[in-house]
């Protein structure tokens, strides 16, 4: 039985999914019951939608009776570069299916048909691949509920957006439009936020302010919280407190306690020194090996499963060597601390396992100069990985940035503090505040992780090294 259905007759403005912009030349004009798709240019009219398609779907149109249906309807699947296009002539029957995979005689399917006059359905199934070890996609389309063609074994990834559009000169009215399937992978939205809080003289101090973050995070509906590398301690590698374990532990405890009588408070990422058995690290000849650990702090108090920094730069805390892909709140994501953002393989790899949120906490120094800069170097730091991205620095520069620019989100950066913005005391250069909040709601169906994704199906000796690679998923 399906367990996801959005169904759209058009009695409501559009959701979150669609990106329906209007270009010259044509038009969707929508009421109750009705959606007049025309086109009177040369040009391809094409509509976008983000509901996270992925195997087991069945997405359905349903045509107004009764309306003109001319010129070619093309609509299908897209995940990166890679596509499953399907091209219907809507007064001859002609049909026509072409996938990316120019590795096959295109188009894969060629026929004429009987034109649609009711539904037109498309069902995505898994398939196998002959000689590759993941599986692959398979499409049926039924015309008014009669199968009229199917192609099987595509190398197609298995999340991906779904487009419907006129090729030329064309128009079709449409009734209705639904996709059903299994459950989607992870939630739909989550609310993110990041408290950017400059390093204290004592780890009381860090921990006092992080608990005003919490605060200010439960109170704006925040799910997740996102704090700066060693914030419930400060990166102050001469301090003594900073090789007190007693100490630190004291505090941690304190602060899990703190947050654990705040309503509704976030699970809370923060990070400090931590002592892990030298048994659990490669070559070690101490009892307790020093690292730069992170854990999610759970809305009870609890602790989450540790994080080390993946390839460690200060001096005195050694490497932690994992990748870290925890799930919370229902959704994978990859953990990378600082000096981490050298090494793509650290987000890449739990993005391959299903993570679409990367987080990036550092204390690297205060952020400077002109704003504008700064923003434009955050605009692509989640394009390599079709991931969002939570960037959050103890000295300034942290932001919550959307995959990849569209014409949806023209500009990737979803949120930034307030010393990246007109409210900087020294506009236009930045001047990193004290605390700060800030948060966004991120849809994340939006990335489907194509590259990454990419890199693993790569054919069968890609798949062999880039899948034991990839760590299970903790559950937080």
């Amino acid at each position: 039985m399906n367990t996801h259905r959005r169904h759209y007759d058009f009695s409501r403005p559009l959701d979150d999914s669609w990106e329906m912009i209007p270009e010259k030349g044509w038009t969707f004009d929508m009421s109750p019951g009705r959606a007049r798709f025309a086109n009177t240019s040369d040009q391809k009219a094409e509509i976008y939608l983000r509901p996270c398609c992925i195997e087991g779907d069945t997405t359905e149109f349903r045509m107004k009776p009764g309306t003109p249906r001319k010129g070619i309807f093309h609509f299908g699947f897209i995940a990166g570069f890679e596509f499953i296009k399907v091209e219907v002539n809507l007064e001859h029957g002609g049909l026509r299916v072409n996938t990316h995979e120019f590795h096959k005689a295109q188009p894969r399917f060629e026929g004429r048909v009987k034109v649609p006059t009711e539904s037109i359905q498309v069902i995505r199934e898994s398939d196998r691949l002959p000689g590759l070890p993941y599986s692959g996609s398979s499409v049926r389309l039924l015309f008014d509920g009669q199968e009229v063609a199917r192609v099987g074994e595509i190398d197609f990834l298995p999340e991906s957006m779904f487009m419907f559009g006129l090729k030329g000169p064309g128009e079709i009215t449409l009734a209705s439009f639904s996709i059903a399937g299994p459950p989607r992978p992870r939630p739909e939205y989550v609310r993110v936020g990041i408290w950017q809080q400059q390093v204290k003289p004592s780890t009381a101090e860090n921990v006092d302010g992080l608990v005003r973050g919490v605060r200010e995070a439960a109170d704006a509906g925040v799910q997740i919280l996102v704090t700066p590398e060693t914030s419930l301690t400060g990166l102050r590698p001469d301090h003594p407190e900073l090789n007190d374990h007693a100490h630190i532990q004291s505090e941690v405890r304190r602060f899990q306690d703190a947050l654990a009588k705040i309503k509704n408070a976030p699970y809370t990422m923060v990070g400090y020194p931590d002592w892990i058995p030298g048994s659990e690290v490669d070559g070690a000849t101490l009892d307790h090996v020093k690292v730069n650990s992170h854990r999610f702090v759970r809305p009870d108090g609890s602790l989450g499963p540790l994080m080390a920094k993946v390839h460690s730069c200060e001096e005195g805390l050694w490497h932690g060597r994992k990748y870290n892909l925890q799930r919370v709140c229902g959704v994978e994501v990859a953990v990378g601390i600082c000096h981490d953002g050298h090494y793509q393989d650290v987000w890449s790899v739990g993005v391959m396992g299903g993570a679409r949120l990367c987080i990036h906490a550092l204390c690297g120094g205060t952020a400077s100069g002109p704003i504008v800069d700064l923003l434009n170097n955050f605009r692509g730091l989640g394009d390599g990985v079709d991931s969002f991205w939570v960037r959050v620095n103890a000295g300034g520069g942290s932001g919550i940035m959307y995959p990849v620019k569209n014409r949806k989100h023209p500009d990737t950066i979803l949120a930034v503090p307030p010393d990246l913005t007109k409210k900087s005391k020294v506009w236009p250069d930045c001047l990193p505040v004290d605390e700060a909040l800030v948060h966004a709601n991120i849809r994340l169906w939006e990335a489907t992780g194509a590259y990454p994704m990419r890199t693993l199906r790569g054919g069968k000796k890609a798949y062999e090294s880039w899948s034991g690679l990839i760590p299970k998923v903790l559950d937080v």
